[in-house]
């Protein structure tokens, strides 16, 4: 077996205290914990200014080291494209994966997509001191989701997004997510031994590159303490795995609409369901805020974002793709979207949401040909921010310009009724 490529390094940090909904853990106060890795290239040991940082985030119930083939090749190819990556980190959610294991006494079962874009912002302050800019962010299916939350919490945080499969749709329904949750909540977890486990998902995941599904059956599993010697589980339960799918609302709570439906005023619960969002057929029994609310502000995302569609999966039909590419970054505090060239699509035949298993080399192509096009032209933004800036006086670069004045005079010379239409 060839030496890995990384050198790796293992942290447990603190999450974003205070979670979104007060049943994510037990008590509302329960700190919770991030177990996360960073991989540092081998080949690039002295990193220099603008070297690359890439920031992944993992869809649900898949450990973060089965992406470790993806970050392989995306560095093997910019490397040959004359891009040099500093570092990748990636962190389990909070009550995923290791990160779960760490938090299992603390855990609930009300997670919120926000929980991890803002450990990640979290995460990121943390080690700033080693994740100087370019800063990308890699995230599949629900990661992807994620790292969007993040980018509009922080628009100048990420100089790309790369979104892999995302899950952002108008509604629940059309983000496949009843669907989602019935085959895993009906899917086998246990196992009488790893091999017996080995031989199952060899099977079940016949279309998965080796080397993800090797290390799928190392990190998926765990010991299961509750049945006999030598059975194993899930490490994330199907249970966590599905709670980030879909949110209850057995109660038929109404979204909240003061002006139109005063009457829902009496029913609006800000502690468990502030958030119930439409349309009316799809939030009960079930629904999920999170992927709606991107929808609606796709339009605002500043940074360039290319989509990694599987041309098989159930939630990037040719009409969702279209939405997507289309949607992104065109609005207010946006990139200009992909008529400005800031936002591309590439889509995978045969392919499903499970892309970057299924398609490791084919994703890493694309991904490093889009890397080495945003990191030149970040390069080309960071001149122009810093032309004639860097020189300047400390008196200078903090006190307004004398256009200040200029501009103020000419405004003022307007008439009034004028000044008010501008």
């Amino acid at each position: 077996m060839a030496a890995p490529p990384f050198i790796i390094t293992e942290h447990v940090i603190d999450g974003q205290h205070v979670r979104e909904y007060p049943h994510a853990t037990r008590t509302g106060d329960d700190a919770v914990k991030l177990a996360v890795k960073r991989y540092t290239p081998k080949s690039n040991l002295d990193p220099q200014p603008g070297d690359v940082t890439i920031i992944g985030a993992h869809g649900s119930g898949f450990p973060k080291e089965i992406y470790e083939p993806i970050w392989e090749e995306i560095v093997s190819r910019l490397n040959a494209r004359g891009i040099r990556v500093r570092s990748m980190w990636i962190a389990d959610s909070a009550s995923q994966s290791a990160s779960g294991v760490l938090n299992e006494e603390n855990l609930g079962n009300d997670p919120s997509w926000f929980d991890h874009a803002r450990d990640l912002l979290y995460l990121i302050n943390h080690f700033k001191a080693d994740m100087p800019r370019p800063i990308v962010g890699i995230g599949h299916s629900l990661g992807a989701g994620q790292l969007a939350l993040l980018c509009l919490l922080h628009p100048r945080l990420f100089t790309s997004l790369v979104l892999m499969e995302p899950v952002i749709e108008p509604n629940a329904l059309a983000g496949k997510g009843p669907i989602f949750v019935s085959l895993s909540l009906n899917r086998k977890d246990s196992w009488p031994s790893r091999s017996e486990a080995a031989k199952y998902f060899k099977k079940a995941y016949k279309n998965w590159d080796p080397r993800v599904l090797e290390s799928y059956i190392k990190y998926g599993l765990k010991d299961d303490t509750t049945s006999v010697s030598g059975s194993v589980t899930l490490t994330t339960s199907k249970h966590q795995e599905v709670i980030q799918y879909m949110r209850p609302n057995f109660q038929h709570k109404r979204p909240l609409d003061a002006d139109a439906d005063p009457e829902g005023l009496k029913t609006h619960d800000t502690i468990f369901y502030p958030d119930i969002i439409g349309p009316s057929n799809a939030i009960y029994p079930f629904y999920r805020y999170e992927p709606i609310l991107l929808w609606k502000l796709l339009k605002h995302i500043r940074p360039s974002v290319l989509y990694l569609f599987g041309e098989a999966s159930p939630i990037s039909t040719p009409d969702h793709r279209k939405e997507k590419l289309e949607r992104t970054g065109k609005g207010i505090g946006g990139s200009g979207g992909y008529k400005n060239g800031r936002v591309k699509e590439v889509t995978f035949s045969g392919a499903g949401h499970a892309l970057p298993f299924e398609a490791v080399e084919g994703v890493s192509d694309a991904v490093s040909t889009w890397l080495k096009q945003e990191t030149i032209r970040w390069k080309e933004e960071e001149e122009r921010v810093n032309k004639d800036w860097l020189d300047l006086r400390r008196d200078a670069r903090t006190s307004t310009s004398d256009e200040w004045l200029v501009h103020l005079k000419t405004y003022f010379e307007k008439p009034k009724k004028e000044r008010s239409k501008l």
